[in-house]
Parts: structure tokens; sequence; C-alpha cells
């Protein structure tokens, strides 16, 4: 998310340590039902050939697609740019999420990468361009505004700044806003904040701590936040480091191991249960000629026993699958499944998938070739063995 990155300056580093695990072998068994072809992937919805994980988010229901979409200039006096779609699955019809479009896509991305549906996913919490021209973080002005995806309505909220970056609690309870402040020369991060407030009553709050929220944890008031680096830190002190935030008594909880994290690229992802942390870091491998690199793997971290449970190498969460424990896993290219930390069992999705892009509430969004070789997103269910239908 290079704009949220250049804006907001979030990468700070942390010595990590770890026992290290290779994956399991895929078990038999899981399912993938109810396939449901939603879009073909136009010049409109096209999804860069290094990008695509979490670019699109399912309402909890499943019936409905949040996904950043391309508009073309109108004329020669006008910008293209990119706004928020909303598409019903089952009738095909596209909803245009209300604001000026977006002039680069990479601020939405990161929007829909966190929890922009209410918990019975009738709302959309989002960010309003203002005015009528594509705006950019921090060149414009962006509002707050919750969405009602039944009547269509917007409400704008009171919150606004160069950038409003929003998401729900994973149990509705709260919003969670990062605004960033205007300065003389653009957006300020020293006067910027978090904010919170009941999604029912709006009265927000400053929390004590800035910097990136990412997706919370579900059934509790804890907050992943990658944290804005120190202005004499030096570049090694400037890439990763996080921290788990408890927004309700507004105490910092743990910092995770973390090298060099990619929060920033890849939002965390939490089972269902809000045991399990999953999160990409790098770590350094000797490669030949004693030569070092950086190789990618995954963490999983157990905050129930504030303590690191194990690593994967080169894999990336796509999101919680079904059950308390169960998340989905992709390398990025063509192996995905799906692993629980408890049992340590895993099941493949099968291959014919090309590339994942989310998943939550038993469903997942996906590529693949339809019938005449055009890639296609699908949705689809996904059944455990021995699973019965209600």
């Amino acid at each position: 998310m290079k704009t949220v990155n250049q804006l907001i300056g979030l990468l700070v580093i942390a010595a990590a340590t770890g026992a290290q695990t290779q994956a399991a072998k895929p078990a038999p068994g899981v399912k993938l039902t109810n396939e449901t072809p939603i879009f073909k992937l136009d010049d409109s919805r096209k999804i860069n050939a290094n990008r695509g994980m979490h670019t699109m988010r399912l309402s909890p229901d499943g019936k409905m697609l949040l996904y950043v979409r391309r508009v073309k200039a109108a004329n020669k006096e006008t910008r293209g740019g990119y706004q928020l779609a909303l598409r019903d699955i089952k009738t095909g019809k596209d909803t245009i999420m209300p604001g000026a479009p977006c002039g680069s896509d990479d601020f939405f991305v990161a929007c829909v990468s966190m929890l922009p549906f209410d918990a019975k996913g009738e709302k959309l919490v989002i960010p309003i361009g203002a005015g009528a021209e594509p705006v950019r973080p921090g060149r414009g002005t962006m509002q707050l505004g919750l969405y009602d995806i039944k009547s269509g309505k917007v409400n704008k909220l009171d919150l606004s700044g160069p950038i409003i970056f929003p998401t729900y609690d994973a149990e509705d309870k709260n919003l969670i806003v990062l605004v960033m402040a205007k300065g003389e020369r653009g957006p300020d991060p020293a006067n910027s904040k978090i904010v919170v407030s009941p999604a029912d009553k709006i009265k927000f709050r400053k929390i004590g701590l800035m910097g990136l929220p990412r997706s919370p944890c579900p059934g509790s008031s804890v907050l992943p936040i990658l944290l804005a680096p120190a202005r004499d830190a030096g570049q090694e002190a400037r890439r990763g480091v996080f921290v788990l935030y408890d927004t309700k008594s507004d105490k910092q909880l743990a910092a995770p191991p973390a090298s060099r994290s990619k929060l920033d690229d890849y939002n965390p992802q939490w089972t269902a249960d809000g045991r399990y942390l999953y999160y990409v870091d790098t770590e350094k491998d000797a490669g030949p000629n004693g030569c070092v690199k950086r190789k990618s793997i995954l963490r999983i971290w157990d905050r129930r026993k504030n303590a690191e449970h194990a690593i994967i190498e080169g894999m990336i969460p796509v999101g919680p699958g079904p059950g308390k424990s169960a998340m989905i896993l992709s390398d990025g290219r063509g192996l995905h499944y799906m692993t629980d930390p408890t049992s340590q069992k895993t099941a493949s999705l099968g291959d014919n998938i090309v590339r994942l892009i989310s998943a939550g509430g038993g469903f997942i969004v996906y590529i693949k070739h339809d019938k005449n070789g055009d890639n296609q997103v699908f949705r689809a269910k996904i059944k455990l063995p021995g699973a019965t239908k209600k």
C-alpha cells in the first residue's frame, strides 16, 4: 500500500524469536460448495499480478461484495480514478459508493482489507472524498460516512481530514477511525489520532496511541497498531514494529515479535475465536557464498498464552475459515489450504483456484478460469468433513 505508507510512515523494527515449523501435509475432506460466479476481471476490475489479496470483501452473510472499481475520465478536462462498488451477488447489480473518486487505488484497497461491514451486513463505514474531481489521500479532504445498504442513504459524520481510515470492530460494538490532521504543507502525523465510538451512539474519543490500525480482534477491544516511527529513528528502526492495544482500557498489551513485518501490505488475520493472530514478517536467510537475504515467513501469535505459537514459511493469511480456529492460507500463487493451529491439521482447497482474494464467515472469494478460459471471480462456501446442511 504505497499511498498509505508514504503518508503515514508507519514502519519500525523489532527483534523476533520463535521456533520455526513447516506446514503439515494437507489432509483430504474439505470441499467447496455453492460455487457462484460474480464477475469477469475486465478493465474496470483488473487485479495486477502482484496484487489480489484482500482487494474485495464479502458481507458477513456472503450476499454482497465490496470491491475497488476503476472509472475512466469522462472527457479531456477530467481525470479518471477509483471508486468503491458494492455488488449484489444474486442480482448482479453494482452500486457505486458516494463521494469523489480516489486518484489511486491503494487507499481504497487498504480500506476494503479492513472490516467495512457491520456485523449484520446492513451498513458500511467508508471514507468519502469531497468535491467532484478524484482526490488523493493527503491532497484533498475525506469525510467519514455510514452507508445504509438497504436504503442507499449515507450519513456523513463530523470527522474529516486528508486521510480518514475507518473500520468496525469485529463484533460491531465500535467504530475505529484513523483521522489524519491537516498541516500547513499537507498531512500532519504529529497531530493525528485514532478515535473510537460506540457504533449505535456516535461519540468519539481519542485513544492514547497513534499508528496504522489493522483488523480488530473478534470478541474483544484489542487492536493491532503499526506504530509510527520516531523522528530520530534510523533506517532500520522504521520497519515493522506493531503492538496490540486495548482500546477500551487504553493500554498497550503486547509487542508480538517482528523483524520487518508486512502489516502495511498484508492485513493481519484473526481466527474467529480471537485467539490466534496470523501476520506476515521476514527474517534473515543465509544464501550462497555467504550472502544474507530475507525470506517471507508467517508468524502465528497465541493471544491467550501471550506467546508465539508457530512460524510457517512463505504463506499469507487470507482470512478465517469455518469454525473457531481455522485460517485460510495461500502462497500467493497456486497453493491454497486451511490450517487449524489447535489441531495442527491442514486441508487443501483444491488445485483449480488461480488466486485467493478473501475469506470469512465460512466463504471464500477467489479467481479461477471460467469455461472460456477467462479469469472470473467466484464465491463458494467451505464444507468441512462430516458437515450436514442445516
